[in-house]
């Protein structure tokens, strides 16, 4: 019976220490105020990770970076302080946040209703020596800590191009950081040679002279190249990968070259002078010049100058000029002027030895106001009588008499038909075979 008050005693002894424990444990208890040791700051997101839980901040004062940690409580709110995901934040807003300095940990995010921001900037440049920009005729300046980002990664200002399209953000008078949105790449022509002296355009930024060896700065895109030279132009599509080379052959593009006829001029007196285009011509040998009209002078001390023109629309061709003695005209050669002949006097013309005399009128024939139109070869470069009159097809005035046509393509050998266009009020049209290749003739001489 003692046993048993004892064993209740002690029970109850317990019982009591056990209360007393509950009471006094509302005391050691505390609530976490986050805030007590809040900071606040203006800053530039320059690098977040958001999986990670990570981000870092540069102040817009004085360029002090802070790394702190973020988690799905903190409040993230945009400028009109509408709550948003944090995921939404981008490399170089600029934001208000507010974190604790004993746990470094983020407590809200607000992007600043007072940073001002410009998409879309183009031929961007630095005043690196006052550390300036121009941005919509306004100077910024900026300083050391600028940021500047590329497809989420920082880069230095060297590398940023006058081609690239940026958005710059910024704080009163300070650029605070650039996003280069599109970047840029590189084209290289080949087989662009005979484009030489013309114009390359890429896109709307791009408009250069066609130099040799060049490697073309382009924003990343894709665009239409055009080149051309004189009448000739040849147009690609190019697709420019950002930080990347791309190389643009131009082969089908290249410029035919002009027909060439040989010829040979047997001029009477044997030593008299025979200028071409204005070059004094060695007559004891064969010449070659293109297709078309060639002004041409020959004159001898005691004769008589000839002025007028001759036309090339032959591989070869001799060419008879005798001269007329006269002693009005011995001292034409010296002076270059008095006694020549008006630009209607021509020459004599042969061909393949067979003399005969042509004469080229003072001024052509007057077109009829009605067309001819030439539908084949298509591509092929079209000249009459030795004018260029586009690529085929193409259409150009009538004008009644003879004419030789010629087509000349890249890679083919060049073709003349004669057609005779009447003056009888209708449009002509006309269908030639396609140019012959030279790999085509090559196969056959090998048959």
């Amino acid at each position: 019976m003692r046993y048993v008050k004892f064993v209740f005693g002690m029970l109850l002894i317990c019982i009591g220490l056990a209360g007393c424990s509950r009471q006094e444990t509302p005391s050691d208890t505390t609530a976490y105020d986050p805030y007590a040791a809040a900071e606040q700051m203006t800053a530039v997101i320059k690098s977040m990770d958001i999986d990670a839980g990570r981000m870092s901040f540069l102040n817009v004062n004085d360029g002090t970076e802070y790394d702190l940690i973020y988690n799905n409580g903190v409040d993230v709110r945009n400028k009109y302080d509408e709550i948003i995901s944090g995921t939404m934040l981008k490399l170089g807003e600029i934001v208000d946040i507010v974190y604790n300095t004993e746990s470094s940990k983020l407590l809200e995010i607000k992007l600043n209703p007072d940073a001002w921001e410009v998409r879309e900037i183009s031929g961007f440049e630095f005043d690196k020596a006052n550390k300036q920009a121009l941005i919509l005729n306004q100077i910024y300046h900026y300083t050391d800590d600028l940021v500047i980002f590329s497809q989420d990664k920082q880069i230095g200002i060297n590398e940023v191009c006058r081609e690239d399209q940026i958005t710059a953000r910024g704080y009163g008078g300070k650029l605070c950081s650039l996003t280069v949105d599109l970047g840029h790449g590189y084209v290289k022509l080949e087989n662009y040679d005979t484009y030489i002296g013309g114009m390359i355009e890429i896109g709307y930024d791009v408009i250069v002279p066609v130099t040799e060896d060049m490697l073309l700065t382009v924003r990343e895109g894709t665009y239409q190249l055009k080149i051309t030279k004189g009448e000739h132009s040849g147009y690609k599509n190019v697709v420019v990968t950002r930080d990347e080379e791309c190389t643009i052959n131009l082969i089908e593009l290249q410029i035919a070259p002009d027909p060439v006829g040989s010829l040979y001029f047997d001029v009477t007196p044997a030593d008299a002078k025979v200028m071409i285009d204005g070059e004094t011509i060695d007559t004891s040998q064969t010449i070659e010049l293109t297709y078309g009209k060639h002004q041409i002078r020959v004159s001898a001390e005691g004769y008589e100058t000839k002025e007028g023109y001759i036309t090339v629309r032959d591989a070869y061709k001799i060419f008879t000029i005798e001269l007329s003695g006269g002693e009005e005209t011995q001292d034409t050669t010296d002076s270059g002027s008095g006694g020549t002949a008006s630009a209607t006097e021509t020459t004599t013309e042969s061909t393949s030895g067979q003399t005969g005399s042509t004469e080229e009128g003072a001024t052509e024939s007057q077109a009829t106001g009605n067309t001819v139109t030439i539908e084949k070869p298509v591509g092929a470069y079209c000249y009459v009588d030795g004018d260029y009159k586009g690529t085929v097809p193409c259409t150009f005035d009538k004008v009644p008499g003879s004419h030789v046509v010629t087509f000349a393509m890249s890679g083919c050998l060049v073709k003349s038909y004669t057609i005779q266009c009447l003056d009888n009020g209708k449009d002509d049209s006309y269908s030639f075979d396609n140019l012959q290749t030279y790999d085509s003739v090559l196969f056959e001489e090998t048959e």
